[in-house]
This record gives C-alpha cells, sequence and structure tokens, in this order.
C-alpha cells in the first residue's frame, strides 16, 4: 500500500512540473534583446538574461544559451548546468542526460544526472544508455601498454562506478544483464554481465543471443550453446579445423607470419634434404625424403618453421635490436588438425636462397629445401639445379627473417596487430565449411544420382593436372581455352547464428604423395531453369554438379565447387565457365608427369609464395591452349550420361 502511494506522489508530482512547464514560456525582451521566461499573464519569472532559450520540458528543465554555450536551468531560473557546453540532451529514463564539449573538430561528452552531478567526466567520444539494466557504456581514451593511449569501451553503473574498464573493441549491447562482448586486444569474442563477471572468457571468434541464452563459435570452431542461466547444453565440432600458428603475443612471431614460409603449412613433398654439388659447369642440390615421422601411411602431418627466443649466448641467433631479444628458426611438426607433435629441428636459420626454393640450415648442420610448390611432385629423391643462389645473413630478424622496420613498427599498433590476429586465424582455417558433409538427398533424387554415378565421367576419378583452372576467350570462329598448371579457388565460409565470415582463394592441395581425386557428384535444387534439367526420371528437381575432393584412401574430404551444369564439353575437356574450372581425361602438364614433359620449365620460381602478401598472385601459368566450336553443352541429365571416355590416343571426350 505504501508503494503504491509513493508512486501516486510520484506521478502526480511529474503531472504538476509539466503542467508548470507549460505556463512558462521563453520571450525575447525587445529593450535588452534578451531571453527570459513569462507566465501566462506575461509577468517575467525568469528575467531575460539569455541570449537563446527553448521551453521547459516536462521534467521542468530548460536549455539556455549565455554566449554559443548552453546551459540548463530549473523553473526558478537557477542553474542545474553552468552554461559551458556545446550541446545538452534530454534526460532519459535514467534520469541521465548527454553533455558535450568541443575541442576543435572532435567533441568530448560526459554524463549528468538530474541533481546536475557529472556521472561521467567529458571524456567519452561516444555514449550509449541501457535503460532497462540500467548501465553506461562509453568510448574513452585508456593506456594500454606498451601500445599506449587506445579509444576502448567501458561499462558504468548510472553512479558512474566503473564496472568494465575500457577494453572492449565495441559497445556491449546488453540484453537482461548479459552481453556479447569483443576485447579491443585481441579482436575475440565473450560474454559478460551487468555485475562485472566474465560468463564466458573473450577468448572466441563469434558470440549471439539465442532463444535466451546464447551460442558461441570458439576458437577451434566448436559450436556451443548455453542456456538462460549459461549452463552448457551442446558443444559440436566442426570438421576441417587447424589449430593456427601461436604468435605468442611476441612481435617478431606475429611480424614474420607468412614471409619466408614461416608459419605456413609444409608438407612431406615439400620439404627435402639437400645436399649441395659443383662440378666445372653446374650446381645442383641432390634431395632425399627427410628422416621425419610424418603420421603413417597418409603422411598428414606437416611442419612449421617458427622464430623462437633463445638465450643471448647462442652464436647462430638472430639477434632483434629493438628489444635485443635473440631468435632462432625452429621446425616444429604438428599432427593434421595442428596440435603440436614435437620439435624436428630445435634450431636453425635460413642460409640461402635460389630459384628452388630456400635452403635451411637445421640442427645436426644438416640442409633442408624448403619447395614453395604445394603441389610439387611426391619424389622421394631427386636432383635439382640451383640457379640464382643467394646468401643470406642471419645476423639480425631483419636479414634473417627478411623483415623490415617498417613492418616490425607497425606491430607496436594495436589496431594492425588485432587485424593480424585476425588475419592469421581465418588464413588457417577459410574455407572450413567446404569440409562439412553433403546433405543427403530424398529417395527419388537419390535414385537419379545413383543412375549417373554408373556413367563414365562420375565414375572417373580425376588427379592432380586433370583438374586444372582455365579461362574462356569468346571469338567469331569459336572459343579459346586457356588452361593453367594449377587450381586456385575461391571460399566464402558464411557461418551463422553466430554470424561469422571468411573470404579466401587457396591452391588445392593434393595431399603429400598428390594422390588425392576429384570427384563429380550431384545435388538436387528446386526446379530451376539454370541447372541441369531431369529428363530421365521425371522428378520434380533440377540438379547441379557438385566438384568434390576426396582422399587418396576414398574418404571424403570436402566440397570444392559447385556449378549449375557443364558449358562446354569437346576435345576431352569438361569445362565449367563461371567457375573457371576445367576437367579432363588425361594429364593437362599439371601433375607429376609434366615434369618429363616440360623439363626446361619444371623447376620454375614461385617465390612469391613466401610472402604473405603475393602468395597466389600472379602464379597463372598457361600449360596449354585448346579451340572448341563454341557450342553449349545441353543442360540435361541424358546429355551428361551420354559423355563417355575416347579409347583414341588422344583419350578425348566424346559421345557415343
Amino acid at each position: 500500500m505504501k508503494a503504491k502511494t509513493l508512486l501516486l506522489c510520484v506521478a502526480a508530482l511529474a503531472f504538476s512540473l509539466a503542467a508548470s512547464a507549460q505556463t512558462l514560456k521563453p520571450v525575447r525582451d525587445k529593450s535588452t534583446k534578451k531571453y527570459g521566461y513569462q507566465d501566462k499573464a506575461k509577468h517575467w519569472v525568469i528575467e531575460p538574461v539569455f541570449d537563446k532559450a527553448r521551453r521547459f520540458d516536462d521534467d521542468g528543465f530548460a536549455i539556455v544559451e549565455i554566449g554559443d554555450l548552453q546551459g540548463l536551468i530549473d523553473m526558478n531560473g537557477d542553474f542545474l548546468l553552468q552554461p559551458e557546453w556545446d550541446d545538452i540532451g534530454k534526460f532519459n529514463k535514467l534520469g541521465l542526460c548527454e553533455v558535450t564539449r568541443k575541442d576543435g573538430r572532435q567533441k568530448y561528452r560526459g554524463v549528468a544526472d538530474l541533481s546536475g552531478r557529472l556521472v561521467l567526466p567529458p571524456v567519452c567520444y561516444t555514449v550509449n544508455f541501457y535503460n532497462s539494466d540500467q548501465l553506461i557504456t562509453a568510448r574513452r581514451d585508456v593506456e594500454i601498454p606498451p601500445y599506449g593511449v587506445e579509444d576502448l569501451w567501458g561499462v558504468y553503473d548510472t553512479k558512474g562506478r566503473e564496472i568494465f574498464s575500457p577494453q572492449f573493441d565495441s559497445s556491449p549491447s546488453f540484453r537482461n544483464g548479459r552481453a556479447v562482448a569483443t576485447s579491443g586486444t585481441t579482436g575475440l569474442v565473450g560474454i559478460i554481465s551487468a555485475d562485472g563477471r566474465v560468463l564466458v572468457p573473450l577468448e572466441n571468434l563469434a558470440a549471439t543471443t539465442s532463444y535466451g541464452g546464447f551460442r558461441v563459435l570458439g576458437p577451434d570452431f566448436h559450436l556451443i550453446t548455453y542456456d538462460g542461466e549459461m549452463n552448457r547444453l551442446s558443444s559440436v565440432s566442426h570438421p576441417g579445423y587447424v589449430a593456427p600458428y601461436d604468435p605468442q603475443d611476441d612481435d617478431v612471431r606475429l611480424a614474420a607470419w607468412g614471409v619466408n614460409g614461416i608459419g605456413m603449412r609444409l608438407h612431406r613433398n615439400q620439404v627435402k634434404e639437400a645436399s649441395l654439388s659443383q662440378d666445372y659447369r653446374t650446381r645442383s642440390l641432390l634431395c632425399s625424403d627427410l628422416d621425419i615421422d610424418w603420421g603413417g601411411y597418409k603422411d598428414s602431418r606437416f611442419l612449421r618453421l617458427e622464430p623462437c627466443a633463445v638465450s643471448a649466448d647462442d652464436p647462430d641467433a638472430m639477434l632483434d635490436p629493438g628489444s635485443g631479444r635473440r631468435y632462432t628458426l625452429k621446425a616444429i611438426l604438428y599432427e593434421a588438425d595442428g596440435r603440436r607433435v614435437g620439435e624436428a629441428s630445435t634450431r636453425g636459420w635460413v642460409e640461402a636462397e635460389c630459384e628452388a626454393g630456400l635452403l635451411y640450415h637445421s640442427d645436426e648442420d644438416r640442409l633442408w629445401l624448403i619447395l614453395p610448390d604445394i603441389n610439387y611432385p611426391a619424389m622421394r629423391s631427386f636432383r635439382i639445379p640451383v640457379s640464382r643462389y643467394h646468401e643470406i645473413s642471419h645476423a639480425t630478424v631483419y636479414d634473417g627473417l627478411g623483415l623490415d622496420t617498417y613492418e616490425m613498427d607497425r606491430m607496436h599498433r594495436l589496431d594492425y596487430r588485432v587485424r593480424r590476429l585476425e588475419e592469421i586465424r581465418k588464413t588457417e582455417n577459410a574455407g572450413i565449411t567446404s569440409y562439412l558433409p553433403r546433405p543427403v538427398m530424398d529417395l527419388r533424387a537419390a535414385r537419379v544420382e545413383d543412375r549417373l554415378q554408373r556413367s563414365a565421367i562420375f565414375r572417373r576419378a580425376y588427379h592432380m593436372g586433370e583438374v586444372v583452372n582455365c579461362r574462356v576467350r569468346h571469338k567469331e570462329e569459336g572459343i579459346e581455352v586457356e588452361l593453367s598448371d594449377m587450381l586456385v579457388l575461391p571460399f566464402e565460409d558464411r557461418l551463422e547464428d553466430p554470424r561469422y565470415e571468411m573470404t579466401t582463394e587457396e591452391e588445392i592441395f593434393w595431399g603429400p604423395h598428390n594422390a588425392r581425386t576429384v570427384h563429380l557428384m550431384l545435388e538436387a535444387v528446386p526446379k530451376n531453369p539454370e541447372c541441369l534439367e531431369d529428363d530421365l526420371m521425371g522428378t520434380d528437381y533440377s540438379f547441379r554438379i557438385i566438384l568434390a575432393l576426396y582422399e587418396e584412401d576414398g574418404e571424403y574430404l570436402r566440397t570444392l565447387a559447385s556449378a549449375p551444369c557443364v558449358d562446354y564439353a569437346r576435345e576431352g575437356l569438361l569445362v565449367f565457365e563461371p567457375l573457371g574450372i576445367a576437367l579432363a581425361g588425361y594429364t593437362l602438364n599439371g601433375g607429376a608427369d609434366m615434369w618429363s614433359d616440360r623439363p626446361d620449365d619444371a623447376f620454375r620460381s614461385r617465390s612469391d609464395y613466401f610472402r604473405r602478401d603475393g602468395r597466389l598472385s600472379g602464379r597463372w601459368g598457361v600449360s596449354r591452349t585448346v579451340r572448341l566450336d563454341g557450342e553449349r553443352f545441353p543442360a540435361t541429365l541424358s546429355a551428361l550420361e551420354g559423355i563417355i571416355l575416347s579409347d583414341s590416343s588422344r583419350r578425348l571426350f566424346g559421345r557415343p
């Protein structure tokens, strides 16, 4: 009863204030040209001393100006806020208003309450209010060692008490006392509460609200679901995840990632033990397999070259002039999913570079050749000519790792550092959604696929060199299909709930034995005139063609691309023009046999792979050009079923 009476009193007071406010109006005095406030009888209640004046609001306050500055008065003419502000906002339901002060072109914002007290001083760039949770979030400068002053978001109560110090990249959006928050120093995401607790550490890729709870995408792409009480309901892993290179909060490790192959995955076919020999005419490298356990018959493990800090008494260590620390270049072995196995080389440095690749000086004074081509032929031993041989000093990290002072200086900028960390996370796992299993088709569509799988082009496994990039040039007499010697495909990952996106171009890795294969599959879709028509079994579906990559043991690995139809099928080729992909029943000078077909070009340089910003740029190599008549292939299943592999010496596709 007392609470009800109090509410009625407050409501009555508010109504009285609003009524009183309506009786006072700003009026300009003709003699002084100043503004004051008169009642309905046109008597001065507040003397005309202001240069500008606004009407009283429902709270009984009015904004007035003296000179170019604003103040806030009550109905007695007393200042609640002195005239020292460039802008004063309205009071919200929390009894708070935003006040603004300019310094040149920069605006600084603060928060004041109904008593005129500054809850937050005018040092903030942006202020947000959360009425239902009675919270304030503000973006302001804060010292973040060793990066200096950064503007980050903090969380405060309505009295101005700090709940979370400025540390977030964006304003946490509170709802029911909880919010998703993003760290300003790592770019990773967690969940916080209005009472200052961290409910889920800020170590995740993304998070979103879901039915009163949350869905969180973990750093290892596990999808974790929490209920409204923050109890973990489920955790679902994502196929294809690889633990990324770890910078370990080290400037040198962070700056070196992607330079000279550092931090990149190096497979068995790319890393060879080498010995340099020279006769009176040429120099060459005799290469053989490293004595490393690559992980069973699949050889699925990989190496990473990683700079690691060592003691100052190592005579071959590289000096970082900025920090005074010394580094060596270790070779660390990992499982296929990125779990650390151990050190394949406990110390080392890049000794030289040549046309063939990089020469790494490992522990025990062994020399390794690091080949830039991820699909280098999987030969156990070979001899390779050496040209453009250049020794590399390893006195400092700038020389030994290929860094420059500008790149190292940027590591001291927090915004750039956060972008680099995100780049590492996304580069290592971009394309991860392509590893999801294919959806199961219903019985009618499955029967269609089963019939097509018995046809020649679907039954065949396409090997490295038989699936390549292509360009189609249209001419009056037909088309020219330029065939590359590699397969680079774009991947777009659009994860929903929570939302997380990655985009990349990736050269397809055919496995450490070059033995992965591509198979054609069908995918049923609703009727679509741009897709394949089912003229075989008359279902209510259209179909798309899926290019899927399989491991050498026949296990499904990932989906590479999807096409509505085959655009051209002539001269031994299946051409998917929008995808820029061609398939053939023979090697297109892109597989292992290209090294015997093209000895003069066999060991061409792909040194751009060892530069982070140019791994795939300028790497298109035209192996041959095929001229076709330009007639488009029918977009029907029966036409696809009719394609056969010719028995002629040219091994062409044909039709019966």
